[in-house]
């Protein structure tokens, strides 16, 4: 199923008030442009290899393009002025420059072809535009009226421009792609009843994607509708994000888009994946701020949108759905096949049974969940039916709540948890008393205090009952990315991390914690604690260094020399590999002594 990754910043020194649009360059590259400069921006290494800058009298006032054909960056200036280089160039202000006598609305490039839009609303490939520069463009347009959105459609050779006019209702016109394209022209006003137009996208496939502060998403085929059938009909119904504010929607596939916009939960942005085959939302991203118009482009990386100061970059995976990939299967995932595989589940081959249907292919959202999660689930109404848009909204609304049990249960039943919910779960576990998780559930009962083998040492004392251990253990058990981890990890309070480092030193230490964990008991594994507590020890190093508590850096200093010893121990055994091999494999010994060997017992300490 279509699925966004996670968000990364590609540029952090891009104001809302200077950039003018994010252009596809040369392979896994982008341009970038501003009012005074253009940027050729490394996407997957996120870093800038070259820019051209400009006067701040002579501003761009267009994204540049890159002309494949040519394999020059065009761009505008100050409306009228249209310049074209190679990308070696150091110096654009000393390129020659060809005047316009009608302003350029944008430059837009549709296959390997660039076009040039002037406000007028006539659009002309690049050559011919040139070529007849000092010419009056002819008018599609009316007085007052202005260019709110043009695409051109390869496909079909057409072109969609949205006019718009103070006091006025949108208008639609629907063009042929040639060189004089306002020869023939037909139009239509673009309404909906008691509604306003907030967001609209051209897809490839000729299909018009209409977006309303209703939050009805209409869709109309440009190619064979008559536009009196404008809006055209309702497709779905857009819940995740304030509609009434505006929106920007873009091309993903010919059954994808994204939708950015608002966010109904805060103030910050949030972009949406919308399967339009299936009326339905997939993934979404939350955003920290909403632009108003939001500003966002599609690369071949991913999607490109202003968060803030700063161009965010949201790669992303898109794939035919099918009944089972929409409810929540992952068959063609974990099998390595196509999905159009996932069909022939009940084809019988010859001379055999019918395959039978894989479990994972009947299960949806609402699989192995109690009755009460499932009508907590269900009282969200996100209209989505992917794990992924609801697991965040159903832990906020339980740690609201304090229902430990079925906030246990949710942590356990959903496959992939935010890491900042783990650490919102932990938080609340942390704070609650030990008396509060008894009787919840029956679990195994932890030794409360381990005598360690070295002299003169300590004891290790469980932190927790076991009650409350058995819930954590649940939480520490989830996978996790270490990198977002740590970005979450302060939002801990110390005293709770402090809890929780002693806790893992106690799992660690007297072997609660194993390597391979029993499955039949709720225990993180050995790597998991380690990692837990590297993180913490790495999130909280400043406060550890600076406290003046005598406890803390005793407490440390234990878990310092129970982690060497224990190092100590397994690089022993390591030492004596070759020696245990020989005795399985039933090897005689050499007789003769070497001083090299590989294992020495003498030298074998096992604390």
């Amino acid at each position: 199923m279509a699925s966004l990754s996670r968000t990364c910043v590609l540029c952090s020194d891009c104001h809302p008030r200077n950039i003018l649009g994010v252009t596809t360059y040369i392979k896994e590259h982008v341009l970038i442009t501003c009012k005074s400069v253009v940027k050729d921006y490394n996407v997957l290494d996120r870093r800038q290899e070259r820019s051209w800058t400009t006067k701040s009298w002579n501003p761009f006032t267009s994204a540049a393009v890159y002309d494949p054909t040519t394999e020059n960056i065009v761009a505008v200036f100050n409306n009228t002025i249209l310049s074209r280089w190679k990308h070696d160039e150091d110096d654009v202000d000393k390129v020659k420059r060809l005047i316009f006598e009608t302003p350029i609305h944008k430059l837009m490039v549709s296959g390997d072809s660039v076009y040039v839009v002037f406000t007028t609303g006539q659009v002309e490939d690049l050559a011919t535009a040139i070529k007849s520069r000092k010419k009056l463009k002819p008018g599609l347009l009316s007085d007052g009226e202005s260019i709110s959105y043009i695409q051109i459609i390869e496909a079909t050779k057409l072109v969609v421009v949205v006019v718009k006019k103070e006091g006025s209702p949108l208008r639609l016109l629907r063009l042929p792609l040639a060189e004089l394209v306002s020869s023939t022209t037909s139009s239509f006003t673009l309404a909906l009843n008691n509604a306003q137009l907030t967001g609209i996208c051209a897809l490839s496939s000729s299909e018009l994607i209409t977006l309303w502060s209703s939050g009805e998403l209409y869709s109309f085929d440009l190619q064979k509708d008559y536009l009196e059938k404008l809006p055209g009909r309702q497709h779905g119904v857009e819940k995740s994000i304030v509609t009434s504010k505006s929106s920007k929607i873009l091309e993903l596939s010919p059954n994808h888009i994204s939708i950015i916009g608002l966010d109904k939960g805060d103030e910050g942005g949030l972009l949406v994946l919308w399967d339009i085959k299936f009326a339905m939302v997939t993934s979404s991203r939350k955003l920290k701020m909403y632009h108003n118009p939001p500003l966002a482009w599609v690369s071949t990386e991913g999607v490109i949108v202003l968060d803030g100061g700063s161009l965010a970059l949201i790669p992303y995976i898109v794939q035919e759905s099918n009944l089972a990939t929409i409810f929540g299967t992952k068959v063609s995932e974990t099998q390595g096949i196509s999905s159009e595989d996932c069909h022939s589940w009940l084809k019988k081959a010859v001379g055999s049974c019918p395959e039978p249907v894989p479990a994972e292919a009947t299960q949806t959202i609402f699989s192995n969940k109690s009755r009460a999660l499932g009508n907590l689930i269900q009282s969200l109404n996100r209209g989505a039916l992917s794990e992924s848009l609801l697991v965040t909204d159903v832990m906020t609304h339980l740690i609201q709540k304090k229902d430990i049990l079925l906030l246990d249960e949710a942590v356990t039943s959903f496959s992939n948890v935010p890491e900042t919910c783990l650490i919102d779960v932990l938080s609340l576990y942390l704070q609650c008393k030990d008396t509060e998780f008894e009787g919840l559930c029956q679990c195994p009962i932890l030794q409360m205090e381990f005598e360690p083998y070295e002299e003169d040492a300590e004891k290790i004392l469980c932190p927790f009952n076991s009650s409350k251990a058995h819930f954590i253990n649940g939480v520490l058990q989830k996978p996790f990315t270490d990198t977002q981890l740590l970005i979450d990890l302060p939002r801990l309070s110390f005293s709770h991390a402090l809890s929780l480092i002693q806790y893992l030193h106690y799992l660690i230490t007297t072997g609660e914690a194993e390597e391979i964990p029993d499955n039949q008991v709720r225990v993180p594994s050995l790597c998991q604690a380690s990692l837990w507590l590297s993180m913490l020890l790495d999130a909280n190093y400043h406060q550890l260094v600076m406290t003046s508590e005598v406890s803390i850096h005793r407490h440390l200093l234990s878990c310092f020399t129970h982690i060497t010893n224990l190092r100590k121990f397994l690089e022993g055994l390591e030492d004596i590999e070759p020696l245990i091999n020989r005795i399985l494999e039933a090897k005689s010994f050499s007789k003769r002594t070497h001083s090299s060997a590989l294992y020495s017992l003498e030298r074998l300490i096992i604390s």
